[in-house]
This record gives C-alpha cells, structure tokens and sequence, in this order.
C-alpha cells in the first residue's frame, strides 16, 4: 500500500472497515458519525500511505486514530453547542428580555473578548460562519478566499477560543453553569 497500490489498500479497507465503524459505534452511539470517523480514518490512512510502512501495528493505529478523530469531533460539537446556547442567550438579551441576569452579559463580555483577539480574517470568517449561518463556500466567495482558507480560519479560530475559554475557566464555568 505504501507504494500507491489501491489493490493492498482495498484489501485493507476490507479487511478492517467493520471493525473500525463498530468500534467507532460502540464510542459515538451514532451510525452516521461513526460512518463519517470510518471513513475519515480510511482517507487519512491513503493520504499518507508513504508512511504506512512505520506502522507496527495496522489495527491498533486504526482503532487510535478513530478514537482520537472521535474525541476531536465531540470536542468541536461541544464547543458548537456551548456556542449555539450563546448565540441563543444573546438573542435574548438584544431582545430587551429581562429574565437574562447580569451573570450571562459578563459571559457574553468573555466569549466577544476572545472573538475580538482573532486576527481579523479569522474573525470575519467565524463570524460569518457562527453568527450569520454562512456555508463555506459562502463565506469564500463573500471574503475572496478559498474555501480551504476559511475552513483554515475557522478551525484556527475555534482552537484559540477553546484556549482562551479554558485559560479563563473559573469564570466560564461558573458563570456556563447557570445558563447551561
């Protein structure tokens, strides 16, 4: 396989497929999310094929690489969630609802603080894609980028607000606690 052979790699996509997606079951409880980790580590294993052959152990690497894609994407949707309810909330607040407590503007103040440190591509582009609704594509042609630069953008961006809201934990949690 490490050669470009897609024979050697069918083989292997054959041989380890069902073990993959059902290990990836038993962790997402999501046939469609384990389908998708399945597949994404099949791709990943092809796309760097020239060092497949460091490889000891196919199957543990396998098993490791979906376990590791999984807990990233679990990751991510927790922190889409967290925003989702954000999002929410300040909908609420914008709207003059009172019921919203000074607790969750100070929360507010600390998610747009860590947004307003995003180099300005960035923050354009989670923006878009976070408060607008935008698809990739969109958020390419609207910023003259391409969509891999805004896919990039985003990514980059939602690991330093996971950063910046880990590093101001305390208050996050305490003040998340109450809203979420």
């Amino acid at each position: 396989m490490a050669a470009g052979s897609e024979d050697a790699f069918c083989r292997l996509f054959d041989h380890y497929w069902n073990r993959v997606y059902s290990s990836a079951l038993v962790l997402t409880k999501s046939s469609q999310m384990a389908q998708d980790v399945a597949q994404e580590v099949f791709l990943q294993l092809w796309q760097n094929r020239e060092k497949a052959t460091d490889i000891q152990k196919l199957d543990g690497f396998l098993f490791i690489s979906a376990r590791n894609l999984i807990f990233k994407k679990m990751s991510r949707l927790k922190l889409e969630e967290a925003y989702q309810h954000y999002l929410t909330y300040q909908a609420r607040v914008e709207s003059g609802d009172t019921s919203v407590s000074a607790e969750f503007k100070e929360l507010q103040t600390l998610v747009e603080l860590g947004i307003s440190q995003l180099p300005p591509q960035q923050q354009k582009a989670f923006r878009l894609s976070r408060e607008r609704g935008l698809s990739h594509e969109e958020i390419s042609h609207q910023m003259g980028v391409s969509r891999a630069a805004v896919k990039d953008y985003i990514v980059r961006s939602l690991a330093f607000l996971r950063k910046y809201l880990r590093e101001h934990a305390l208050l996050a949690t305490a003040l998340l606690s109450r809203f979420l």
